[in-house]
């Protein structure tokens, strides 16, 4: 992969894929089962990075930035569904719920290239704000299109408050996981990989708490990590971003991720995926070079921005999983689960090309 000059992340994908092939091939191997908690929590430890990295404050001095965020899903989800129901003649509810997972991205791939490639500037910023809030609305839509779902076209008024109860509630345990914390930083003064075990700690409990309350582990931890960098004042829980441990953490989940895609199956899917994986990439890049203007950028690294936020991961899967729980939605969960195939290793290719092309800032260049 070195010689090929892909990005770690890729690479580690890659790696994980083959060993999920490697046990579907051997019954050994397939005996041993995947530590999918693990993925979980690993995947919460990375968005509470994320939320931390994140800057909200930006949404209020330009609020551009918010409309071009919700244009951004907005055009890639009538792309997506239009290449499925009429492009593939996929059934409308199946074509909906894969177009609401596949218009979110990755933010805690764009996060980890930004870091290795030491990016800064409005691509890598924007590629992670979009990402993040991509998130955000897949994963209140998905709650709202399951809920309406079940209710079988009879209006609930529980089925529509949920998304909103979801939220709030997530934003209140990721607060108390923000107390949480700040106590155990001042009573232990936690630096570096003890900090880090705080962190794990912490989104175990949220994850462990969060299920059961039937609030979202994704939103909680997002919501941690913000609320963490909002109050953070002199910036010591920073520290753990740097630890040993927490790059041991970040390629172990990057491993579990690729262990943990679908290989795709037959040449039918295999040609839908690549369709509508071709479709919200072109999708994305030209919502975001349309709404570049507006938002104070130029509409090519606008396009930049767009191919940035291309990867798709462990957010969407978790996202594939609570759909694939609808027996007869089980089409467009095999659906997303394809696209996201092609992304998981494709994306962060395609992230680094874009920040490297964009004309930041990086490692390369100083």
């Amino acid at each position: 992969m070195r010689l090929l000059r892909a990005p770690r992340v890729a690479a580690l994908v890659l790696a994980g894929a083959l060993l999920g092939l490697l046990r579907r091939s051997n019954q050994a191997a397939a005996n041993m089962p995947l530590p999918s908690v693990l993925l979980e929590a690993l995947s919460m430890v990375l968005l509470f990075e994320v939320g931390q990295r994140v800057p909200l404050g930006w949404l209020r001095r330009n609020p551009w930035l918010l409309a071009a965020s919700i244009g951004e899903c907005a055009v890639v989800f009538a792309v997506i569904y239009a290449v499925l129901a009429i492009g593939f003649a996929v059934p409308p509810i199946d074509s909906a719920f894969a177009a609401v997972i596949c218009m979110t991205a990755s933010p805690i791939v764009v996060m980890s290239i930004s870091k290795d490639l030491r990016a800064r500037g409005q691509v890598s910023e924007r590629a992670l704000l979009f990402a993040t809030l991509s998130s955000v609305y897949a994963v209140l839509l998905v709650q709202f299109f399951v809920a309406g779902y079940r209710a079988a076209a009879r209006v609930d008024l529980a089925s529509v408050l949920q998304p909103i109860l979801q939220l709030a509630g997530s934003f209140l345990l990721g607060a108390l996981a923000a107390g949480a914390l700040r106590l155990y930083a001042m009573i232990t003064l936690a630096r570096h990989a003890l900090l880090t075990i705080g962190i794990i700690c912490c989104c175990v409990l949220l994850y462990a708490y969060a299920l059961p309350l039937g609030l979202s582990p994704i939103l909680a931890a997002l919501f941690f990590g913000l609320i963490v960098r909002g109050t953070d004042r002199t910036h010591a829980v920073l520290s753990h971003q740097t630890s040993e441990t927490g790059a041991l953490l970040t390629l172990a989940y990057f491993v579990l991720v690729g262990a943990t895609l679908t290989w795709i199956a037959s040449w039918t899917l295999l040609g839908v995926a690549a369709a509508a994986a071709a479709a919200r990439l072109l999708a994305k890049v030209a919502a975001n070079a349309a709404f570049a203007l507006p938002s104070a950028l130029s509409p090519a690294k606008g396009a930049w921005v767009g191919v940035a936020s291309a990867p798709l991961s462990s957010l969407a899967l978790t996202l594939i999983a609570s759909v694939a729980q609808q027996p007869q939605l089980a089409r467009a969960a095999e659906i997303s689960a394809a696209v996201v195939l092609f992304m998981a290793i494709l994306g962060p290719i395609l992230t680094e090309l874009a920040l490297r092309r964009s004309g930041e800032p990086t490692s390369d260049q100083r």
